[in-house]
């Protein structure tokens, strides 16, 4: 063993040893085995160094520990090294180009939550559920959620290359040009039978006023039921949902916010931002995420209308950036339930009326044929006759 390894272990060792003890004595009476855990984890370093059968990369083996931490916690959790963290705090200055994509980690890769609609990657093919195997030929392994999204950001009009891997499919190489993204906003129409249609893919601080403006438009134009469309809404701050939410509800808790260290927190609706009071139908599939899952939650704990289509994807964290010696930390610290506390980051929300998307490959139906949005109309005809 190398002098610089034998002092690693002998600081670790000492470490360790003063929290085995303490904790020991501590863990008799709270029960807490995380001190023999750091034990073990010192034990596993000794033995690495002292009888693998190589020399060992303090450094490279040190690294790849942190990783796998952070990965046992959530597809969002990372440890960034000093330079990943310089980057993402101060971003470059042509960067203001993006490809328009939600990601987070699942099978030690970094994974499309949703593509925003009319983005370049939307007009690429990209979708939900796409593993990025590689971005500019870095492969994405080890890459935190944050530094992936730094890489697909650039200057307007640049491209970047990504190896994706694709369910049912041979791995794609995709080229992709950034773009400076603009706002997706909320939009409504008429549908037929006075059904008002209404689609949010994306959730900003103006986000709750749009849906409000179009809700009363749809009245004005004579809708008696109203379709909220939030297939791929994975795009904004969990929060607002909760003032998108709002507009459907009168008043009662529309999420629940814990976490170790962060206490509880109960987010409620104001009745004076409510605007409908008709039959609704919301619309979700795997691309609903963060912000669009905390709407259908809490309409599904309300009852107040059907929720149809595929399970959400489940990514619903609150984050924080915590600077360390060397790197930092990026670290869920909290994470957003449902009223009822059903917990929806890492789990998901399951529709009420689950209608699976036909495959790729299905060639029994047309591609513009919808289903979860006909299965949505016939719901709600349905229980219209029932109401009458």
């Amino acid at each position: 063993m190398s002098a610089r390894s034998r002092l690693f272990v002998a600081i670790a060792s000492t470490v360790v040893i003063g929290y085995f003890v303490v904790g020991s004595l501590l863990g008799r009476v709270f029960g807490d085995t995380s001190y023999g855990q750091l034990a073990v984890f010192n034990e596993v370093v000794r033995l690495v160094l002292e009888a693998y059968v190589e020399p060992v990369n303090l450094d490279r083996a040190m690294a790849g520990a942190r990783l796998g931490l952070t990965e046992a916690l959530d597809g969002d959790s990372a440890y960034l090294d000093t330079e990943e963290l310089r980057q993402y705090q101060q971003p470059a200055k042509d960067s203001d180009a993006d490809v328009g994509v939600a990601l987070t980690r699942r099978f030690g890769f970094l994974m499309v939550v949703a593509a925003r609609p009319g983005s370049p990657a939307e007009k690429a093919g990209l979708k939900t559920g796409d593993i990025l195997k590689a971005i500019d030929g870095r492969y994405t392994r080890p890459i935190a959620v944050v530094t992936g999204e730094r890489l697909l950001r650039g200057a307007p009009g640049s491209t970047v290359k990504l190896a994706v891997l694709r369910a049912g499919s041979d791995p794609l190489d995709v080229s992709v040009v950034r773009e400076r993204l603009q706002p997706v906003t909320a939009k409504g129409k008429m549908l037929e039978g006075g059904t008002g249609y209404l689609k949010v893919a994306e959730f900003t601080g103006r986000s709750a006023d749009d849906v409000r403006g179009e809700v009363e438009t749809l009245k004005k134009s004579g809708a008696k039921n109203l379709v909220l469309d939030l297939r791929g809404a994975a795009f904004g701050l969990p929060g607002e949902g909760v003032k998108v939410a709002e507009v459907f509800l009168r008043g009662g808790v529309v999420a629940k916010l814990s976490g170790n260290a962060f206490g509880e927190q109960t987010l409620s609706a104001d009745p004076a931002h409510h605007v409908w009071d008709g039959p609704v139908a919301v619309l979700v599939d795997t691309g609903t995420a963060g912000p669009g899952e905390l709407v259908a939650a809490a309409m599904l704990d309300a009852n107040r209308g059907p929720v149809v289509g595929e399970h959400t994807f489940g990514r619903a964290p609150v984050q924080k950036v915590v600077p360390l010696a060397e790197g930092g930390l990026v670290l869920t610290v909290a994470k957003y339930s449902s009223p009822n506390g059903t917990v929806i980051h890492g789990k998901g929300v399951q529709p009420s009326v689950p209608v699976a998307e036909p495959s790729e490959d299905a060639s029994d139906e047309a591609p513009a044929h919808d289903r979860i949005l006909d299965k949505a109309l016939e719901v709600l005809a349905s229980e219209a006759k029932k109401a009458a």
